[in-house]
């Protein structure tokens, strides 16, 4: 007997340390780990990154190196030679290349960090899903507690003549009810958990807990936006940049074209492979002036074009500007009107569970019926349930806020 209790015990304690238990951070860090979003935004930062390099790199000039031997039937013949050279134009794509790279790359950093905070956002509204929806397990499987209660002093005061079968047959529907409910939040729970599990690219387990957030509220906080710092519109405005910045070049292109040419050649002296005459030819410079007589005609479709791509830009700028302030205002005031809606749902779980007290003992009395206990049960649970949904909810809008606002996510993140 010894042995048995023993072995049931080991198994027991196989079963605790077998369940696995995550806390906000560990969730975050998770998910940032398997995220397919931060792992293909961070490919592009690496490509924009390698392409703004190559632009840097075609500022080096021309470098060219020769060397050949012609053989005959009479004669062999060896030549060769190295030049350098470097041209500027007033319209030099380099320039272009390397201002938009740049751009580009912040906009790629901006988009990255867009996709972490949102990721981290997301995250923390699933984890609070699975903790709201827990908590209300609970409060549920006390509801289907107290329901039992009632049927079994009911069936008692039954079985003494002091109520009717109308009031039994009342007690097994609330019972009935209360079960109902006790297994909805059941599955409610369960599937807030496979939610956050598929958010964070891992496999459900149903012996996954989760620990309580702890987040303290700052007393009358106060929030200011910085229209500068918005993460959403500073992407929009890189992307006005760029398509600015294309539309000047096409324009450019309307005017001639001013180029500065530097050459220098230095002839093979046939003795090693790296031995030059330095001296056997001048240094050229040219200036040069040129332009497409067709140019005008040619390049007008893609100038309107490339005009039309950055108004819409700048039109898509100015809109989410005005969008971001909005969302902002609103979110705000929807944070007020959260933080009084859960102050309001505190004190009503205290007066719903003083009135629920106060008619069970009336009824235990003979002096109140079955009818008005069930309205007094289900209305302190479903208090108490209102009170925790806007406690989560008002963790969220302060979120939110801080997610328009680019301030750190659980002051933290």
């Amino acid at each position: 007997m010894k042995k048995i209790f023993i072995l049931v015990l080991i198994l027991l304690c196989a079963g605790i340390s077998y369940a696995e238990t995550f806390n906000i951070d560990k969730v975050i860090r998770v998910g940032l780990e398997n995220s397919y979003d931060i792992t293909n935004q961070t490919y592009t930062l690496k490509k924009s990154k390698q392409s703004l390099y190559s632009s840097f790199l075609d500022i080096l000039p021309s470098a060219n190196y020769s060397i050949s031997q012609t053989e005959t039937s009479n004669s062999t013949t060896k030549s060769g030679g190295i030049s350098i050279s470097e041209t500027i134009y007033s319209d030099d794509y380099r320039y272009f290349n390397i201002t938009n790279g740049l751009s580009s790359l912040r906009k790629s950093k901006i988009d990255l960090e867009i996709t972490r905070k949102n990721l981290i956002y997301n995250i923390i509204s699933s984890y609070l899903n699975v903790l709201l929806q827990e908590k209300l397990n609970d409060v549920s499987n006390m509801a289907l507690n107290i329901a039992k209660m009632n049927y079994d002093e009911t069936k008692t005061l039954r079985s003494y003549g002091k109520v009717s079968e109308l009031d039994m047959q009342q007690a097994e529907i609330d019972l009935s009810r209360a079960r109902i409910d006790s297994l909805k939040s059941d599955y409610d729970y369960e599937n807030s958990k496979m939610d956050l599990c598929f958010l964070l690219s891992i496999d459900y387990d149903e012996s996954y807990t989760f620990a309580e957030l702890d987040y303290v509220f700052i007393a009358d906080p106060t929030f200011d936006l910085d229209i500068d710092k918005n993460l959403t519109v500073n992407s929009y405005k890189e992307s006005m940049k760029q398509s600015k910045l294309n539309y000047v070049q096409n324009w450019l292109e309307f005017i001639p074209t001013l180029s500065f040419s530097v050459n220098k050649s230095l002839d093979w002296e046939k003795g090693g492979l790296f031995d030059f005459d330095a001296k056997s030819s001048p240094v050229r410079y040219t200036l040069a002036l040129s332009y497409p007589l067709l140019n005008p005609l040619t390049n007008l479709p893609a100038n309107r074009t490339s005009h039309y791509s950055y108004k819409q830009t700048k039109l898509l700028y100015e809109h989410k500007k005005k969008e971001e302030q909005q969302d902002f205002v609103q979110a705000v005031k929807n944070f007020n009107q959260l933080q009084q809606s859960y102050e309001l749902a505190k004190k009503q779980e205290n007066l719903s569970e003083m009135h629920f007290n106060l008619v069970n003992e009336k009824y235990r009395l003979g002096q109140a019926d079955l009818t008005e206990l069930e309205k007094a049960r289900q209305e302190r649970f479903q208090s108490m349930s209102s009170r925790i949904s806007q406690y989560y909810s008002l963790i969220m809008a302060q979120e939110n806020i801080h997610l328009i606002t680019n301030d750190k996510l659980l002051n933290r993140y």
